[in-house]
């Protein structure tokens, strides 16, 4: 049974209990609802609004940073009462909304998230005149060095042979 939070299925809210200060999002929120999901009959009448994404190993001992993914418009309301909420943990909504709804009543709850920064990637772009050049050298590399049975340089080869035995008959 969830230690941190408490289930509301008409409202999809996982609700923070009373003096709830922090939460870990795999163990307090992912591992703990996958398990009162899994035993509890009224629970499991419903879509888990959970998903894991990463988590995999990549060798040398270290893992993709886990993200948690909030679906099917789930939220989390953190306690009624003044406080500092840490979430240790990358938390993502299916939707890209924040993944919190605010408190009943006029309480302030700052929201203070620590997150995996090693889990970020960065894109790299790739302008048209890039993609003429990538384009330009393929076509002006030697067939010489593309000689390996069932490759593109080896049929072209193999043609242009042909052609010119064709030729001198």
């Amino acid at each position: 049974m969830a230690q941190k939070l408490t289930y509301d299925t008409d409202n999809k809210l996982f609700i923070l209990n009373s003096s709830v200060t922090d939460l870990d999002v795999v163990v307090d929120l992912y591992s703990d609802a996958k398990e009162d999901w899994l035993t509890d009959t009224l629970l499991n009448k419903f879509r888990f609004p959970l998903v894991a994404i990463g988590g995999q190993g990549i060798g040398g001992g270290k893992v993709i940073s886990p993200y948690i993914m909030l679906k099917y418009g789930w939220k989390i309301r953190p306690h009624e009462a003044d406080h500092t909420l840490t979430i240790a943990g990358n938390l993502i909504t299916e939707d890209e909304s924040t993944p919190f709804v605010n408190v009943l009543g006029d309480y302030q709850v700052i929201i203070k998230s620590i997150i995996s920064s090693n889990s970020l990637t960065t894109g790299v772009a790739i302008s048209s005149s890039d993609l003429a050049n990538i384009a330009d050298k393929v076509w002006d590399e030697a067939i010489a060095g593309h000689l390996i049975a069932g490759s593109t340089g080896k049929t072209i080869n193999d043609t242009r042979t042909r052609a010119t035995l064709a030729s001198l008959k």
